[in-house]
């Protein structure tokens, strides 16, 4: 009933955000309205039936060719299955064919610093036609912040702030148990605009103190137990 209320109509089962990261989203979407959005990564279609509440029209990209059996399609979506190296560059050119800007991405595929950064270097080359948020998920797990640390992110001059920590990750109980000092979850953003930048784009690390104090007191986790 509290999920229902919160998210109506929304995809629950196997949705890989905790609720502060869907109130986060949710918040972006409700704000932003898009007319055209891009999610790469589908899984069980949490996200995106989330999105499509929102937004006018979606690609949805995935590998799985399954993600299309486990739920309803939404009717504003277009689930395309093909590798997002070559779905990304399209569902942009289709976009700009129907005469339609993209507002709003969602990166949420492959989680390595390699794929992170290859996705988010291909979402770069979109000229914005209007404001754009870019949407990072997990932007606290190892990986994947190395991945959009590692972007040459002032080479889009259309870019204007960066923030690994839009909404923060949180110590997952494994890192507690090994002590190992671990941040997971969290989304990442970023802020694209038709005007270009006059100065260096902020990239900000929003949570960077507190998790550096876990990396710092990672010998000392067993207190959190």
């Amino acid at each position: 009933m509290f999920d229902q209320i919160l998210f109506p109509g929304v995809i629950q089962e196997n949705w890989q955000m905790m609720v502060w990261e869907r109130i986060g989203l949710t918040g972006l979407l409700s704000r932003i309205r898009p007319k055209g959005a891009i999610e790469v990564g589908v899984y069980y279609g949490g996200s995106l039936s989330l999105t499509s509440q929102y937004a006018e029209k979606i690609i949805a990209i995935d590998i799985d060719p399954a993600v299309k059996e486990r739920f309803e399609q939404p009717k504003n979506a277009e689930i395309w299955i093909r590798p997002s190296t070559e779905a990304i560059p399209q569902a942009f050119a289709h976009f700009e064919a129907l005469g339609i800007p993209v507002n709003f991405v969602l990166i949420d595929a492959d989680h390595s610093a390699e794929g992170v950064r290859r996705d988010l270097e291909l979402v770069l080359q979109y000229v914005p036609k209007e404001p754009m948020f870019v949407v990072m998920h997990d932007s606290g797990n190892p990986e994947t912040r190395r991945g959009i640390l590692s972007v040459d992110w002032a080479k889009n001059p259309y870019l204007h702030f960066v923030d690994c920590d839009f909404v923060p990750g949180q110590i997952i109980e494994h890192a507690v148990t090994a002590n190992k000092g671990e941040v997971w979850g969290g989304l990442g953003i970023a802020y694209l605009d038709p005007n270009p930048r006059r100065a260096a784009p902020e990239v900000r690390q929003s949570a960077r103190t507190s998790i550096r104090c876990l990396h710092h007191c990672a010998p000392d986790l067993s207190i959190l137990r």
